[in-house]
């Protein structure tokens, strides 16, 4: 068993059942500002959390080497076409009762694949593929200060496309214009460009800088950053500039600081890292399918029980782990297996010499 990091891993494990309070809530109404602010702000943390995660050990292994950035994104490619081979099918499924299976329906389909995912939750695959590239390019060619410059450039025009959408009405009319020209195209900044770089070079940032503060310094910092939180919810929801809550201005100092105090804390929890960490995987990927059958069952049958949110969130929630469970229990049964026969072949081997 690993021990190091213990408290990242349980953490990613709580990010991605913070995913599926996003993706199960957030399309409801809200009422309570409090909950509000817990589905569109602090669970909102979660994806920059694995961005930062990303670009803080891929520092480690070395994000100027072009080979560990092609070995990493390799892996990554292999699983998104993967899911998307399970997701694409079930995209077809869902455009079919909806009755946008036709040529218009499947070329804003195809629209979508190219520049933001095979589903709903898969934009984050191509995203990280194409943060850590880039990031991996401008690091090896230009200062670091001038990709922070850079990072936080495409992060403020990101903003503009989600969370801060309503001050284009403010702006330059040319402003306006270009933003709307791009989202007619792109269709969103929640991508690897303007939402996966910025966080990911974080994580860089945190690997490579010495001196990490104590919790008791980070703490307090990261409580004031929940409060400037809320009230920046308050105000986009309140004058409704926001068309989603993606790229926030609290989400940066609220990662920095999260992965500060996960790094300072000891590593005490004695947990199965590499089972909580697949556990979290499995919950992200297939979270979604889970959620598309019980959303098929209310429309097919309207069972009264699974129209409350929240028994769909805890019954998304609880599937979903069950089949994080049957996944991990048969990986480690094969990883066994194989180191096994390893064993077994090494035995042979030094028999026959």
């Amino acid at each position: 068993m690993n021990t190091k990091y213990e408290s990242i891993d349980l953490a990613k494990y709580i990010a991605s059942v913070f995913v599926i309070v996003v993706h199960v809530l957030s399309g409801t109404e809200i009422n309570n500002f409090l909950v509000f602010f817990f589905v569109q702000g602090i669970a909102r943390l979660a994806v920059p959390f694995f961005f930062c995660c990303t670009g803080y050990f891929l520092a480690g292994e070395g994000i100027e080497n072009g080979k560990v950035v092609l070995g990493f994104n390799k892996k990554i490619l292999k699983l998104y076409a993967m899911l998307s081979l399970i997701y694409i099918p079930l995209e077809l499924v869902k455009m079919t009762f909806l009755g946008t299976f036709h040529k218009a329906g499947l070329l804003g389909y195809f629209q979508s694949i190219l520049v933001r995912g095979t589903f709903v939750h898969l934009w984050y695959f191509p995203a990280i593929i194409i943060a850590t590239f880039s990031l991996h390019f401008l690091i090896t060619r230009i200062p670091i200060s001038m990709v922070i410059i850079i990072a936080t450039c495409l992060y403020l025009i990101g903003l503009l496309g989600d969370g801060y959408y309503g001050i284009l009405h403010y702006l330059p009319q040319w402003i306006y214009q270009s933003m709307a020209v791009y989202q007619d195209v792109f269709l969103t900044t929640r991508n690897g460009i303007f939402f996966g770089l910025p966080f990911v070079l974080m994580g860089v940032m945190i690997a490579k800088s010495s001196g990490i503060p104590a919790t008791s310094k980070a703490f307090p910092w990261f409580l004031a950053t929940l409060l400037f939180g809320g009230f920046e919810i308050y105000i986009l929801s309140h004058y409704e500039l926001a068309v989603d809550y993606n790229l926030t201005l609290f989400l940066v100092p609220g990662t920095v600081l999260l992965f500060l105090l996960l790094l300072a804390m000891p590593d005490k929890l004695k947990i199965h890292n590499d089972y909580v960490r697949l556990y979290s995987t499995k919950l992200y990927e297939s979270h979604m399918l889970f959620y598309g059958i019980i959303l098929a069952l209310v429309t097919l049958y309207e069972i009264p029980l699974l129209e409350n949110v929240g028994i769909q969130l805890l019954m998304v929630w609880a599937v979903s782990q069950m089949f994080a469970c049957f996944a991990v229990k048969r990986i480690t049964r094969k990883k066994r297996m194989k180191n096994a026969m390893e064993r077994l072949e090494g035995r042979s081997y030094f028999m026959h010499q």
